[in-house]
């Protein structure tokens, strides 16, 4: 599993295995519907949970995804699908369109006791797609704030939900334990499923994956194909805790590592889970028709067995490991399949792009999101050529990355995991570094595994690109999350032994 120079390169080219079994300009697709036709298109949005870059077939891991890597290397891989590297934010910045630093969501995930949300000012996209006629469902997890009842899913855009609001859960009791000061140091435990806004109490022992898929599929079931849907399907996995069912475990007795044994059979848990999905589309007479994105929503956790090999880096840090996302997108609308798209995407242009599938016009002033939809269906350029990994000030401290064509700019990475971690050996988790600060640029074209630091050689393109963070600056929004946010009134003994709504 060793990768010499030239091998890493090829991983990051065109010239990429599954562009070599299938050309780019022969694909499938160009049939059936697409923007602007009679057929109604419906949209498949599947939103995996902290799935590293080398935690998929189609990138060489050791992980048996044969349902994904099929899909992938059907439709279009993305190599350069960027995330933020932890949850909130990239699920606000799908919801909205805009960077977290716009919305105030920059500083990291939501804990269930912050009095926060997505704010309430943004049109989410599933708003947008509701008010033109597309059935919307959200499923699984939510992770944009529950304090009151307006922050809700239902609340949001979505006709149905089925899932959870808080950012992570035992898989198969579907409770969230959490320790704060604020509950005098002790950990709190509260259930935390609904169907809608009631509670859902029985489904203790049923796994999350397979509970999710199995709803996505009863909505596909029900729903009228001559109305266009739109399914925000958000798996918990693969965040921990490590759970899944043991035939999946099984799989992996030639794993050593623990960690990595279990993320293994969750991974493949989900990708059954996801076949199941695609069959029922099937069944349904809705497959033609459906578009599908498929993306993480940051780079894996290292610590809990994913690997972002060889991306330098961990979910939580700015290095490419913690925001260059797996991710790929099918449907028979494409006009071109079956190769790898190398031009850069942002997830905030999932918004612009899939409104415009839709047929819904787009013409926010405000949004940082590029419509990339004749990009990747065509195999054309990128209209996006720069974009902010993220913003965050602390104390008077920039904590920030951005990009610009080929060139990466870093001041302060905060991550205490900057290393490589490679899942041949089998201490790839370690060590904890610590969170190093500086100015760091990248030739991402030459050096996608960011080894070689220029910033003291190419001073020219590090002011250039020093002065477009400087830019980018002048419409920071300052983050919702203050100092000591948290409070015991969320605390689930107050609503009933549950993470609810109702207390700011």
């Amino acid at each position: 599993m060793m990768f010499d120079h030239c091998t890493l390169l090829f991983l990051f080219s065109s010239a990429a295995t599954v562009q070599a079994e299938q050309s780019a300009s022969g694909g499938s697709g160009g049939s059936g519907s697409g923007p602007g036709a009679e057929t109604p298109i419906h949209i498949l949005f599947i939103l995996v949970d902290d799935l590293g870059w080398f935690d998929v077939g189609w990138h060489g891991a050791e992980i048996k995804t044969p349902v994904l890597d099929k899909l992938a290397r059907e439709g279009v891989i993305l190599s350069q699908s960027y995330v933020l590297s932890s949850c909130t934010p990239t699920r606000g910045a799908i919801m909205s369109g805009r960077y977290p630093y716009h919305i105030g969501l920059q500083r990291g995930a939501l804990r269930p006791t912050y009095p926060y949300s997505l704010p309430l000012s943004i049109t989410t996209i599933a708003q947008r797609l509701n008010a033109t006629g597309y059935a919307t469902h959200a499923i699984g997890k939510w992770h944009l704030g529950f304090c009151k009842w307006g922050y809700v899913p239902t609340e949001r855009g979505f006709e149905t939900f089925f899932g959870f609001y808080c950012g992570g859960q035992d898989h198969y009791t579907h409770r969230k334990k959490y320790r704060s000061e604020v509950f005098n140091g002790t950990r709190v435990s509260g259930l935390d499923f609904r169907r809608n806004r009631r509670l859902v109490t029985n489904m203790n022992g049923t796994y999350s994956t397979e509970a999710f898929a199995a709803e996505a599929v009863s909505v596909i079931n029900k729903h009228n194909k001559s109305t266009p849907m739109y399914m925000y399907l958000s798996f918990q996995a693969v965040h921990g805790p490590l759970q899944a069912p043991q035939r999946f475990v099984d799989m992996y007795k030639n794993v050593s590592d623990t960690n990595r044994k279990r993320k293994a059979a969750m991974v493949t848990a989900m990708d059954e889970a996801i076949g199941n999905v695609i069959d029922s589309l099937k069944k349904a007479g809705m497959w033609n028709d459906t578009f599908i994105v498929f993306t993480t929503d940051n780079g894996g956790p290292v610590q809990t067995g994913s690997s972002n090999w060889p991306l330098r880096g961990s979910k939580g840090g700015l290095w490419e490991g913690g925001n260059r996302g797996v991710a790929f997108v099918h449907g028979k609308m494409l006009n071109k399949t079956g190769y790898v798209y190398n031009g850069m995407i942002h997830t905030v242009d999932w918004y612009p792009t899939l409104l415009s599938l839709a047929g819904v016009n787009v013409d926010d002033t405000d949004l940082d999101g590029m419509n990339v939809w004749d990009a990747i269906s065509n195999n054309k350029s990128s209209p996006r050529q720069s974009f902010v990994y993220n913003l965050l000030l602390t104390d008077g401290t920039l904590s920030g990355a951005i990009r610009f064509n080929n060139w990466k700019l870093l001041v302060n990475p905060r991550s205490k995991r900057s290393e490589w971690y490679n899942p041949a050996n089998a201490s790839f988790r370690e060590p904890v570094t610590k969170p190093l600060r500086g100015t760091f640029l990248f030739d991402l074209d030459a050096d996608p595994t960011e080894h070689h630091n220029l910033a003291s050689t190419k001073t020219d393109i590090l002011a250039m690109m020093m002065s477009r963070l400087n830019e980018a600056m002048k419409s920071y929004v300052p983050d919702l999350i203050k100092e000591n946010p948290e409070t015991a009134k969320s605390n689930p003994a107050n609503f009933g032994d549950a993470w609810s709504p109702g207390w700011c």
